[in-house]
């Protein structure tokens, strides 16, 4: 019998994926309800910054930068955990998106560069990327035609809600770590 091996970033993507699709209309709605327009608009200006600055960051440096991709999932496992403890023991949903933005924009964002590069080490040629690409979006979509039927039927409160998408972050950068790990003791790196 054909052994069956699961990709482990492929599995990510849907793990990730699941807990984002199942939590985020809740999330979104509640957070959405709160907050004025000009903090969405300031939200959406300062995403872009953050993409031009590191990528650029990381098409310039992206080997030196991705030595640390670990210590960055470390971290944006204590952020995620910081600004979720805040949200709890506050209430503030003004001050929570705020802080939720500045932790993507710089700790998040590092993390995608760095998931690009890791894909890079992992899959070096063209068919293998290109496997891996559509096999990873199809990962994707399933997770969310899942997590969006558990939505459907999911009515939890949004503070329940912002633990479980918690869970899922920590979950998502445990398993980049130790990948991350894999790919360069594969490679010789270390």
């Amino acid at each position: 019998m054909k052994k069956i091996k699961i990709d482990g970033m492929i599995l990510a993507t849907f793990l990730t994926t699941l807990f984002y699709s199942a939590t985020w209309p809740y999330i979104n709605k509640y957070i959405i309800s709160i907050i004025p327009e000009s903090y969405i608009a300031i939200q959406q200006i300062i995403n872009c910054v953050s993409i031009i600055v590191f990528s650029a960051a990381w098409n310039r440096a992206g080997d030196k930068l991705f030595r640390f991709f670990p210590v960055i999932c470390i971290v944006e496992s204590i952020t995620t955990l910081i600004a979720t403890s805040f949200i709890l023991m506050t209430d503030d949903v003004r001050a929570y998106y705020i802080l939720d933005t500045l932790f993507f924009a710089i700790i998040t964002r590092n993390i995608i560069c760095g998931y690009i590069k890791l894909k890079a080490r992992r899959y070096t040629t063209e068919d293998s990327r290109n496997s891996f690409d559509n096999r990873d979006n199809s990962a994707a979509a399933a997770a969310t035609i899942i997590g969006s039927l558990i939505a459907i039927y999911l009515s939890l409160d949004f503070h329940v809600m912002i633990v479980i998408a918690t869970i899922g972050n920590m979950i998502d950068n445990t398993m980049y770590f130790f990948i991350y790990g894999k790919t360069v003791k594969k490679a010789g790196e270390r």
